[in-house]
């Protein structure tokens, strides 16, 4: 059973505010504006039409008037997730203001990413007054400029697929213990990301979100998302959905006509393994320890008997090192499915550093196996 990767949407920000006011009046909204910058005033400079994906979001927010009290909050959001906030006490930063700028406020955020933001209209700012709700302004962040346009060319659901992610056994009917896979190829440009979500009885099983982001541009790129819910699927119709870059390109619907049993799954562990990677990121040679060079690390346990497996995480943890404190390096959780093996892999860029290591087997909170080992 193989762990699909997935890509850090929820992002770190550097949030800073600044306001110049002066007294009185009404704090209702006038404008809200994206832009690149801010004048002396806190009024928008170079007004944005959408933002880069490293670029810092400047919004001004215009009051009416000259507010001697209030707050006035931002909540940056990523669709439906709150990614950064901050809020301005009027009267806190009004008491020190010794400038006035016409009968208008300006209050200024600006929010500075860590890492690039995905691409996509898919963002927006919450602001309110007082807790009083002042408006919801959306914003984009584009591809590069290098980018190609993304295109998705076909979808269809199947029972599995081959060597070449191509659909095996097409259908739109599964067993109750079926995996369901969505399959599909498409044009896909430099940071262009999919994602597929699966809706059970019209619920979203959050378990089963997976993304990818691509790395380059490409015509013709092979895709497929495979789920099967915890204890299988029940009897009924369900859905998935694509995403391209956040906005809904595909929908797909299914019906099971016999569930499954939807007993829990018991885990019976046989042995451990370590490999080196084959070079095409899959597991290779197998090995005691891993070295510095090794960016691609590969973990298997293997079980007494098939089992549907359900619940299960996998936690790579640092636990000694001359060069990095104890920490936890990565956690994925294994996709719900009938296998008799449960594999992991961990990709780095420049190797890990020398030391000692364990990974975590933990099923519902319970560590179920620790397997230790070094990188040399």
């Amino acid at each position: 059973m193989k762990l699909s990767h997935i890509p850090l949407l929820a992002l770190g920000f550097n949030l800073a505010v600044a306001l110049v006011s002066t007294q009185a009046a009404e704090g209702d909204l006038k404008k809200a504006t994206y832009c690149h910058g801010f004048k002396e005033d806190q009024s928008p400079k170079d007004v944005a039409e959408f933002f880069n994906q490293d670029e810092a979001v400047y919004l001004s927010v215009e009051l009416k008037g000259r507010p001697k009290t209030g707050v006035v909050k931002a909540k940056f959001m990523f669709r439906d997730d709150e990614i950064a906030e901050a809020k301005v006490d009027v009267a806190t930063v009004n008491k020190g203001v010794i400038f006035s700028f016409g009968e208008d406020t300006f209050v200024s955020f600006d929010m500075k990413p860590n890492k690039p933001m995905p691409v996509g209209a898919c963002y927006r700012a919450d602001v309110t007054f007082d807790g009083k709700p002042l408006g919801q302004f959306p914003f984009r962040v584009a591809p590069p400029k290098d980018a190609t346009p993304s295109k998705i060319l076909k979808t269809t659901l199947a029972k599995g697929t081959d060597e070449d992610r191509k659909p095996v056994n097409e259908t739109h009917e599964f067993a109750g213990t079926d995996k369901v896979f969505l399959v599909g190829s498409g044009n896909l440009g430099l940071a262009s990301w999919l994602e597929a979500s699966w809706l059970v009885n019209g619920k979203v099983d959050d378990a089963g979100t997976r993304s990818f982001t691509m790395e380059e541009n490409k015509d013709g790129v092979p895709f497929s998302f495979s789920f099967i819910p915890a204890g299988g699927w029940p009897a009924g119709t369900h859905e998935v959905s694509l995403q391209l870059d956040g906005q809904e390109v595909a929908h797909e619907k299914f019906t099971v006509k016999a569930g499954a049993p939807m007993v829990g799954a018991k885990i019976e562990l046989e042995s451990s393994q370590l490999f080196r990677d084959d070079g095409n990121g899959e597991p290779g040679k197998e090995v005691k320890y891993f070295t510095t060079d090794d960016t691609e690390l590969h973990a298997r346990w293997n079980l007494k008997q098939q089992a549907l497996v359900k619940g299960v995480q996998l936690v790579w943890v640092l636990l000694e090192s001359d060069d990095a404190k104890e920490q936890v390096l990565a956690t994925a959780d294994v996709e719900a499915g009938e296998d008799d093996q449960i594999d992991s892999s961990l990709t780095v860029k420049k190797g890990l550093p020398a030391g000692k290591y364990r990974i975590d087997l933990v099923q519902d909170g319970k560590v179920l196996d620790t397997k230790l080992f070094e990188v040399k």
